[in-house]
């Protein structure tokens, strides 16, 4: 019988910080022959393909698709397709993880984002991800839409590693009112590094982890990434899933149900957006 990736007390400790905190960590879920075929893949993207002077923050934004996804209306967004995507995805440990935490009706997006910090790469600025927050799932304690992700090497303060104000996710401060939308002409545009986009913050946290280590966070929480100060590339994968749609509850969740979500009306539709509104309080 095969040891568990986590007991059910682990489990249950990881599931409380991405429900409290906005992420979690699972060491060693991609390890291995895996973890090398997907270094090789995206260094060999990373060097195929020229990145766009806008994504000099992100460091790169290459979006590649699973090869189901072809033909699909999302195969749009795609710079190319591969098998690999297919197998990152259905990575049998990561699911299992996933299913341990709880995290129910999960759909991935059958698509990676490659992420890269080149040599001396600049940081990133602080943003979340949320792009639904009209939607009463805004409102919801426990995440809906997640990212999975896994750096191809250990990640450190001098290379570029995550950063993260824990609880964002649920709670306004006050940089979500000082933050252009994630990723748009606006912050992109930023020439001055003490805009508040790229300021420390006091409740910071570094998480630098090695190499395959499932990284879970809830989209809405803020984060960030240090700058690069060595000269070797620092490279992430991440993939997007859905859990939890809406109005579905956990079936352990314990706490109190949002009105938002106990009166959801699925019946009405609500305009996209990126920044945070009444529904952050």
């Amino acid at each position: 019988m095969t040891t568990p990736l986590l007991s059910q007390e682990e489990a249950l400790q990881k599931r409380d910080q991405l429900v409290n905190d906005g992420f979690c960590i699972v060491p060693g879920v991609l390890r291995g022959e895996q973890l090398e075929e997907v270094r090789a893949f995206s260094d060999d993207l990373l060097d195929r393909r020229k990145v766009d002077p806008k994504h000099r923050y992100q460091g790169s934004d290459f979006h590649v698709g699973a090869m189901r996804l072809q033909g699909t209306p999302r195969a749009v967004h795609c710079a190319e397709f591969s098998p690999i995507v297919d197998r990152l995805i259905d990575i049998p440990e990561a699911w299992e993880v996933c299913r341990l935490l709880g995290l129910e009706g999960q759909k991935p997006d059958d698509m990676i984002i490659i992420l890269s910090k080149p040599p001396f790469g600049l940081p990133l600025y602080w943003h979340q991800d949320m792009l639904n927050w009209n939607h009463p799932e805004a409102t919801s304690p426990w995440p809906t839409r997640i990212f999975l992700s896994y750096y191809t090497t250990d990640t450190t303060l001098e290379n570029g590693c995550l950063r993260i104000i824990p609880g964002t996710h649920r709670k306004r401060i006050p940089l979500h009112d000082l933050l252009p939308p994630a990723h748009g002409p606006e912050i992109q545009a930023i020439t001055d590094l003490s805009h508040p986009a790229f300021q420390d913050h006091p409740d910071a946290i570094d998480v630098p982890v090695k190499a395959g280590d499932l990284v879970i966070n809830d989209a809405r929480v803020l984060h960030a990434a240090r700058g690069n100060s060595t000269p070797d590339r620092r490279t992430l994968v991440l993939q997007w899933h859905s859990i939890f749609p809406c109005p579905q509850v956990p079936s352990w969740w314990r706490g109190e149900i949002p009105e938002a979500i106990r009166n959801y009306d699925p019946t009405l539709t609500y305009e996209y957006t990126r920044t945070p509104g009444e529904h952050l309080k």
